[in-house]
């Protein structure tokens, strides 16, 4: 019995010394552990992706997410466009960064104006309320603002010099009527395009600066093309 027990001691204090890289293995862990904790507190991570991350987890897990997909933006869009009978006036497209809508300038502002007509008012409450209301949604929103190619009237240059101050003169008075409704102001940006996107030019069109003199020429040549220019754009971005 004794010699049992001698031979099961030295087998327990053999494996001690014969599996030292455990004691290894373990401190390596532990200071991974530690390395990954540091990375996380030194970083800032990006409240976006973060609300999305959290969304997607909940409806894996059965849970309905708090985020509005794109697909269902559009849907609250066009019933938003069919309740206030803006069809002839008003549409939804899809575009590279997201859903967007747009809206003639006639029912926007009045010419070389800038204050908000109520028409447009009117659309802004309903979105500001039915999509915009989420405060855990931090994807951006881009308020875009586009001319025609007729010139600025002399009498008004002291004020908007060309159509690029003019059209992001409008966007910011859109950015500034959302936020007065409550609208998280961090998720807003203005931008004026003034005449340099016609309606039919493709995003990457004017992303990869194919837009000049003439083709913008082209796509001013009648009144319909130019009414068809002079819109407000609004994109619900995918980030």
């Amino acid at each position: 019995m004794n010699e049992l027990e001698n031979n099961i001691g030295q087998e327990e204090e053999g494996s001690e010394h014969t599996q030292p890289w455990l004691t290894i293995y373990a401190d390596m862990m532990t200071l991974l552990f530690a390395f990954f904790v540091l990375l996380y507190s030194m970083s800032s991570p990006d409240p976006v992706k973060m609300a999305a991350m959290e969304d997607a987890i909940a409806k894996e897990a059965g849970i309905k997410g708090e985020l509005k997909s794109q697909n269902e933006i559009k849907e609250e869009i066009e019933e938003i466009i069919e309740q206030l009978d803006l069809n002839n006036v008003a549409n939804v497209i899809k575009d590279p960064r997201g859903v967007a809508i747009e809206l003639d300038g006639d029912i926007c502002f009045a010419s070389t104006s800038t204050k908000i007509r109520t028409d447009l008012e009117v659309v802004l409450n309903k979105v500001s309320t039915e999509i915009l209301s989420n405060t855990n949604d931090y994807r951006m929103v881009i308020v875009e603002g586009h001319t025609d190619s007729q010139k600025i009237p002399d009498q008004l240059k002291n004020y908007f010099p060309t159509n690029w101050e003019l059209s992001a003169a409008r966007a910011s008075a859109v950015v500034n009527y959302l936020i007065n409704q409550g609208v998280n102001s961090g998720r807003l940006q203005a931008s004026g395009y003034a005449d340099r996107w016609p309606a039919d030019v493709p995003w990457f069109d004017v992303r990869s600066g194919k837009v000049n003199n003439q083709i913008i020429a082209e796509h001013n040549s009648n009144l319909a093309q130019m009414n068809k220019n002079r819109r407000i754009k609004i994109v619900f971005t995918n980030d």
